[in-house]
């Protein structure tokens, strides 16, 4: 049987590595979120893999990096609202409140 050459097979998929300064701020931050911890490395090139259900994400450390000029992360998910009070309650719990301003942050939906 033939398959489209333009499809994706189910194990296939593309993760982007996005730059932090500071890779177990960044780790605790989606730990709050309620992500789990894949793998971190914190020496001599710190990178971090973090899993919350299907969607995977990769970090790497860096004091280059200025978090206003980095990237944003956009999770498309079935039920905003619900990821959204699953997330906010796991930041009230972990910081005492939903960081705002800094980074990192959650901006309002």
């Amino acid at each position: 049987m033939e398959t489209d050459k333009n499809t994706f097979d189910r194990h296939e998929k593309v993760i982007t590595i996005v730059g932090c300064a500071n890779i177990r701020a960044q780790v605790e931050f989606y730990k709050a979120l309620g992500f789990e911890v894949v793998g971190i490395y914190t020496s001599s090139n710190p990178y971090a893999c973090l899993r919350w259900k299907n969607i995977e994400l990769h970090f790497y450390g860096s004091r280059k990096v200025v978090a206003s000029e980095n990237a944003t992360c956009y999770l498309p998910v079935r039920d905003l609202d619900q990821v959204n009070h699953r997330f906010e309650n796991g930041l009230k719990s972990y910081y005492g409140k939903i960081p705002r301003n800094g980074f990192p942050k959650v901006t309002k939906v």
